[in-house]
């Protein structure tokens, strides 16, 4: 009897072995932050006061700066075009330092945000190593991350002089060429004292120091697919989709259906999953509206600033006031 007993008890300990429990739930409905003008916000970035947003109608004034005190634009810049200080195909980068980036065709423009939410250029820099640079992530100002994805499994650790990669984390099956039919597919994060590794259909999270020195991995049960294909992608349950790497926390969004479910339910219904830089649960938000695609978190007072899925709602952001963090 005891013998049972004990294996009983090994058996319950087993089944929540490595399933982390959040300590407190929060459930959060969106408001919303009217946007000046025709707009269809795609990137967004987040320099306090000054929310920064990548306008995908226009052909000029591309990138926005909105003063968050009162939600007011205060100017506007960039143009398509192929003259000096023109870009061809921008990309917003997401940092924790206080310039702005935006990557086009390889290289970086640098911006400073002045006193009257003015872009002031501040020049370009361009790495020696140019493939995937458009999807980089910054641990600092002379240090990247890039995802090879199409030409390798691996994630490369980066400087603006580097030839090479200087450290390289393998994370995907070297025999499976099509990145997204990879069940171990995911998303690198970074800031100056983490990268983060969020998986896209597993339901796990590896956080490690800025050398890809493993610190902690949080995976939860989750029925990830064992083969996805191009036939099969908008039908495979998905994990986190999209996740944001503050100076304090992460902020994961995980979707726990596949993209057609999500869509027919008018992308509403997902979770935000809050952690500290070592990985451990914080509050877990149910997101009854609707899901913001990319989006930021002031942590200033934390609230969320997200671009919903094929700019809906029109000329608006959804904002979540994340309740309940300090």
């Amino acid at each position: 009897m005891h013998n049972l007993y004990f294996i009983l008890l090994l058996f319950l300990s087993a089944c929540q072995l490595g399933v982390p429990k959040f300590p407190k739930e929060e459930t959060l409905s969106a408001e919303l932050m009217p946007l000046e003008g025709t707009t269809f916000p795609l990137r967004l970035e987040i320099k306090h006061p000054y929310l920064v947003l990548q306008n995908l109608k226009l052909q000029d004034s591309i990138f926005h700066i909105y003063d968050l005190r009162d939600n007011k634009l205060k100017s506007a810049f960039g143009q398509i075009g192929e003259g000096p200080q023109e870009f061809v195909v921008p990309w917003l980068i997401q940092n924790q330092f206080a310039d702005l980036l935006i990557e086009d065709r390889h290289i970086i423009h640098r911006f400073q945000i002045n006193e009257k939410g003015e872009a002031i250029f501040k020049g370009t820099r361009e790495p020696n190593y140019i493939s995937q640079v458009s999807n980089a992530v910054f641990v600092n100002d002379t240090t990247f991350i890039v995802d090879a994805m199409y030409t390798a499994p691996d994630l490369y650790l980066l400087n603006f002089g580097s030839d090479l990669p200087e450290k390289i984390w393998t994370y995907r099956n070297s025999y499976i060429v099509d990145y997204y039919a990879d069940p171990n597919m995911g998303n690198v994060y970074a800031n100056e004292n983490r990268i983060v590794f969020c998986y896209g259909y597993k339901k796990q999270i590896d956080f490690m120091d800025t050398e890809f020195n493993l610190i902690k991995r949080i995976k939860f049960r989750f029925d990830n697919p064992t083969q996805v294909n191009t036939s099969n992608q908008g039908d495979v349950p998905m994990s986190y989709v999209y996740a944001y790497l503050g100076k304090r926390y992460l902020y994961a969004l995980f979707l726990g259906t596949s993209w057609n479910e999500n869509r027919a339910n008018f992308t509403c219904g997902t979770y935000l999953e809050v952690y500290d830089l070592d990985g451990n649960p914080v509050i877990r938000y149910h997101l009854k509206g609707r899901r913001p695609v990319y989006y930021v978190v002031d942590e200033t007072n934390y609230t969320l600033y997200g671009a919903g899925e094929e700019g809906e709602p029109e000329d608006n952001l959804l904002v979540y006031k994340l309740k309940g963090l300090s």
